[in-house]
């Protein structure tokens, strides 16, 4: 009886503090989430295998509209999709409704792995109280994006990994499910299926019960993969009739990425090992040293939240040859290694971000039996009083959670000027970008044209208008991209390649460009010399 009040009471605060979270944000926020978002529009439009709309080019897209999810992955989308089949309407507001709900699952469900982690009541429910406050991530977690999604499928896997020896056929299948549903969600998600089948196969041969059970296993890992295929294969069929390859070409061009903003560099086909050694080795190792020493402050600023970052070591230490442990860490490092030294650029810019998701739960339940080995370290060293040591440094932490909470969701959502949230600002640019785009519409001889912008996936979300990313590469690049894509207007914002600058901080007409709007924070000018 206590185990389910205990879940309920996690759970309902789980979801009021979401809820409040929620109740400022009027737009997804940032491009990934309006990319998950206006999928699911074009789901509900029954358009899901073309997007209007192209970020990057490492696919080397062939003309507008492109296809769709040849970067990112669409269980974001299909989730917001069925957010809108609930609110039978394609408002943001109908869906972000299952990531609300989703989120609203993390404290209930880090209070389960609690319980299987410690066996200690307390534990558990320290661990689900500190999900109510995640920091960084509560005001990730409304919007429509992987973070919601991660935590509970990461969570997931790590308690079913935990199951492993138990070699039952239907643990097997709903394993193979979640890493189906980990790939679906994030392209490292392929990365958490081979981790668990490998671990199968560790698991035996450790056991020593390969030989006796070699029939069994064969059908257990065969279920596992019929629950991975379960949920990939459509998937997997859409690209093979697309591209007639598994996955989607062209990221594997990501490995050559000599900066972040190579994601934008046209052609495509410049990205390759000769581009990425033009500079020598030392740049190429500064910059994974920068990606691990960045994602090593993500892990103790984000995951542990400063203040958890002593007791998580402590719950770590004490915990640290048990098998659950010794999985999770060897996840996490193949996550943290992917992050930082082979796509170091993405790693530190949000994918490690994102994909550290999958362990933050399991991280507060480390964190809380930290705290009790901190306890038992003063009952002996200074005679603390058990129950009431325990009350005073839980309650102490979960405030000092709640403030931090706070303040990074203000500074981050709501911002300094309250009448202008902060959150809301992206979308809100691309609105008064887009009514001068259409008053320029108006009185052009290309009203059909797409337009090239620094964030084309909000700038369709507010207009409607067939976009492309500003490419890198200067002007050339600027007018192959027009060309391929029918492109007429260029639109710089603050944000801009550097080749560009002059345009923005010198406007001026080019024998390819003609400004045609000066103000203040963006600058349009027309393409010249397209067929």
């Amino acid at each position: 009886m206590k185990s389910l009040n205990d879940l309920f009471l996690t759970w309902v605060g789980g979801l009021v503090v979401v809820i409040l979270a929620a109740a400022f944000q009027k737009t997804p926020g940032y491009m990934d989430a309006e990319y998950y978002y206006a999928g699911a529009k074009l789901i509900w439009r029954g358009e899901f295998h073309r997007e209007p709309y192209i970020w990057n080019y490492l696919s080397d897209p062939q003309g507008l509209p492109t296809p769709s999810y040849t970067y990112w992955m669409p269980l974001a989308s299909l989730t917001a999709y069925f957010g809108m089949l609930i609110g039978r309407g394609e408002d943001f507001v109908n869906a972000r409704i299952p990531f609300i709900l989703l989120s609203s699952f993390i404290p209930p469900l880090t209070y389960w792995l609690g319980v299987r982690l410690s066996k200690q009541r307390f534990v558990a429910l320290f661990a689900g109280m500190m999900a109510w406050f995640p920091m960084f991530y509560l005001a990730y977690l409304p919007t429509t994006d992987t973070f919601a999604l991660y935590m509970i499928l990461g969570t997931l896997w790590i308690i079913f990994a935990d199951l492993m020896p138990k070699l039952r056929w239907d643990y097997s299948l709903f394993a193979g499910m979640i890493c189906g549903l980990m790939h679906l969600a994030r392209a490292d998600g392929f990365i958490w299926m081979l981790l668990f089948g490998c671990f199968m196969v560790i698991e035996q041969f450790v056991s020593r019960k390969f030989g006796s059970k070699q029939i069994v296993f064969v059908k257990i890992v065969s279920v596992f993969l019929v629950g991975y295929a379960l949920m990939m294969v459509g998937w997997y069929g859409r690209n093979l009739l697309e591209f007639g390859s598994l996955f989607p070409p062209g990221n594997q061009r990501a490995l050559f990425l000599r900066t972040y903003n190579d994601l934008f560099r046209y052609p495509p086909s410049e990205l390759n090992l000769t581009y990425l050694l033009q500079g020598g080795i030392y740049p190429i190792l500064c910059d994974r040293m920068y990606a691990l020493s960045q994602n090593l402050l993500s892990l103790l600023a984000v995951q542990t939240e400063i203040v958890l970052a002593p007791l998580f070591i402590l719950g770590y230490w004490k915990r640290k040859r048990e098998p659950i442990i010794v999985k999770s860490s060897l996840a996490w490092l193949a996550i943290f290694g992917l992050m930082s030294l082979v796509f170091p650029h993405a790693g530190w810019r949000g994918g490690y971000f994102h994909a550290a998701a999958a362990f933050q739960p399991f991280i507060w339940c480390l964190s809380g039996e930290g705290l009790g080995v901190f306890v038992e370290w003063g009952m002996k060293n200074r005679q603390w009083e058990p129950s009431q040591a325990i009350r005073v440094f839980s309650l102490f932490i979960i405030a000092f959670l709640l403030a931090l909470t706070c303040f990074v969701y203000y500074t981050r959502v709501i911002g300094v000027r309250s009448s202008q949230e902060s959150w809301n600002e992206t979308l809100r640019r691309q609105s008064q970008i887009c009514d001068s785009v259409n008053k320029i519409f108006a009185k052009e001889h290309f009203p059909n044209s797409g337009v090239m912008i620094n964030n084309p996936v909000g700038f369709y979300l507010v207009c409607e208008h067939p976009a492309v990313s500003v490419p890198v590469g200067g002007e050339k690049s600027v007018k192959l991209v027009a060309q391929r894509f029918n492109i007429h207007y260029l639109i710089l914002e603050k944000d801009h390649p550097p080749e560009l600058a002059h345009y923005f901080f010198n406007p001026q007409d080019s024998s390819l460009l003609t400004l045609i709007d000066n103000s203040e924070d963006w600058k349009i000018y027309t393409i010249h010399d397209l067929p």
